[in-house]
């Protein structure tokens, strides 16, 4: 993504940083490479051009910004310009563009979690200078992949403790419900064993991670999109739950958010497929009130800034720490009149293996300092 075309603007504007947001400037100043951990809702874009400002007053340093869709391109180019940085002074690209950042004095990479793959890991290794990453949740269950991701930035990082951030998130309160059809159990075990037989003669991955895919794809389409009981109630409580504010629901799979869609009026559907114009009109509608019930596919999992969300209702499942907290950051940052807010998730009884991965969940919720009656 180009950012040529954007106007010069004041490199003197004042702008003013959170006490916790200045701390990771001053620790950055140094010049040295690393990782900056800092929860969802921290303002790390805004750390992040803060960073570049510093650097571009010395002079004579060519910057680079990594990051990983358009959406979050164009936030990257907003907070530039919010602290009074020329932002034609940063390349500012997404990976699957052509790259070259081996000439780079810093570089800043958003979303820094996906570091250890290869494109990105090519594209972060070229830069000699000086690497800074930015997530707030680097960490995966993969060993091998934190190891690379560390040693791309030095072994060195920087972490804002969520308790920094009060009175800056708003607090939610998570709702657990039990709705599920009657005996799925067998049908999603069935269902794991054909696609478990069919794949492990073709595919080449390892059979306890074969069968973790399968597994996760009949508790997918049995279990969330085939679950009639757990969709309809969704999607009354999405109903309910725009009445009282902005509300946005997560599903897994584009077909489920069009049936949603066409169940719950005046909503609307974003996807990673639609066209990008499209896309960004209705998140601006959504912002701006206009909308009521957005529903969204995973594009919500990273970069997607909607602060004015009241309501989120959780259909996409799942176990991954790293995407339940940036899923349920979506409803915690703090917006003008808007202190609180309210997360519906399930239980999913149906399956044992669902059940634990709900579980899990209820941690993370529980490491935000959410309330779960």
């Amino acid at each position: 993504m180009q950012t040529k075309d954007h106007p010069k603007t004041n490199s003197t504007q004042a702008f003013l940083l959170r006490p916790y947001q200045q701390r990771a400037v001053e620790w950055a100043k140094c010049g040295a490479d690393g990782l900056i951990i800092a929860p969802a809702g921290s303002g790390k874009t805004l750390i992040a051009s803060s960073i570049i400002k510093y650097h571009s007053q010395i002079g004579g340093m060519a910057f680079g910004w990594l990051a990983p869709t358009r959406e979050t391109c164009q936030q990257a180019i907003a907070s530039l310009i919010a602290v009074g940085v020329d932002p034609a002074l940063v390349e500012v690209r997404c990976p699957h563009e052509s790259v070259d950042f081996s000439r780079k004095n810093l570089i800043i990479v958003d979303e820094a979690k996906h570091a250890p793959a290869t494109t990105w890991r090519k594209i972060i290794e070229s830069c000699k200078g000086i690497r800074i990453g930015f997530d707030a949740t680097p960490w995966s269950d993969d060993s091998e992949r934190n190891e690379i991701l560390r040693k791309l930035f030095r072994d060195t990082q920087f972490e804002i403790r969520r308790d920094e951030l009060a009175g800056v998130l708003a607090h939610a309160t998570v709702f657990m419900s039990t709705a599920t059809d009657p005996n799925l159990q067998q049908k999603i075990d069935d269902q794991i064993e054909r696609l478990f037989t069919d794949r492990k003669r073709y595919m080449q991955v390892s059979q306890p991670i074969l069968r973790a895919m399968c597994a996760w794809e009949a508790l997918t389409e049995i279990g969330i999109c085939g679950n009639q009981t757990r969709n309809g109630t969704a999607i009354m409580l999405a109903h309910r739950s725009s009445a009282t504010g902005p509300t946005l629901v997560l599903v897994p799979r584009v077909a489920l958010g069009e049936m949603y869609a066409s169940k719950i009026k005046g909503s609307i559907l974003v996807h990673s497929k639609m066209p990008k114009k499209l896309r960004r009109e209705a998140m601006e509608e959504f912002k701006a009130g206009n909308i009521e019930i957005m529903i969204a596919t995973s594009l919500a999992d990273e970069g997607l800034d909607l602060p004015n969300v009241h309501t989120l209702v959780m259909v996409s499942g799942g176990r991954s720490a790293q995407k339940t907290i940036q899923r349920a950051s979506r409803a915690l940052r703090r917006a003008p009149g808007k202190d609180t807010a309210i997360i519906h998730d399930f239980k999913d009884t149906f399956h044992p293996l669902a059940q634990a991965h709900s579980k899990k969940r209820v941690k993370c919720y529980k490491e935000l300092g959410c309330s779960i009656p």
